[in-house]
């Protein structure tokens, strides 16, 4: 399936497909070990930044869908990937989050992943819950998860050594009106 990400607007951000343009502020994010340390922990540099930026863009080629790139509108700056993934043996359709530090505490990443979200839902039909799977220490991960009416499940993901518990919101509740923001 070749697909080529949609172009999606919030009151203050762009969610858009990745660029080659998005390299430097990408790999300063994935250089943060604040930012990196709830995603598997290892800071990249900008050859290995690059890599893992290419494969998010793959990742709307393969499945059609994945992470859009977040554009503050006010700025024009990259602040970080927000959306759909699903890699190969994941436990469901998770919707996921990554900013940039100097992006944290303004409220994008549940402004992002409402309209994800929302988007999800509209394009497939088939999709009856999205999950988040988030590390248990990760306290401003399952805020956002909360406030986006997802609630932590009895499930967990078993992940490179880790136990992760999953988060989750059905197309139910999110039509019934689940999200808090």
């Amino acid at each position: 399936m070749q697909a080529i990400a949609p172009k999606l607007e919030t009151e203050r951000l762009i969610l858009r497909g990745p660029q080659e343009s998005d390299l430097d502020q990408y790999a300063a994010m994935m250089a943060d070990e604040d930012v990196v340390r709830f995603i598997g922990g290892c800071v990249m540099d900008r050859a290995d930044a690059w890599r893992n930026m290419a494969m998010v863009a793959g990742h709307w080629h393969f499945r059609g869908f994945g992470f859009f790139a977040l554009e503050e509108k006010a700025t024009g700056h990259f602040v970080g990937r927000v959306g759909p993934w699903m890699p190969e043996s994941w436990p469901d359709y998770e919707i996921g989050w990554t900013l940039n530090k100097n992006a944290w505490g303004k409220g994008f990443a549940t402004e992002a992943a409402v309209a994800a979200i929302e988007w999800s839902f509209a394009e497939r039909s088939d999709l009856r819950r999205v999950i988040s799977i988030i590390d248990e220490n990760n306290l401003a991960s399952q805020a956002v998860a909360a406030r986006i009416g997802e609630t932590q499940t009895d499930e967990t993901f078993e992940y490179k050594g880790g136990r992760y518990p999953i988060w989750a919101v059905t197309r139910t509740a999110w039509e019934a009106g689940a999200a808090l923001c």
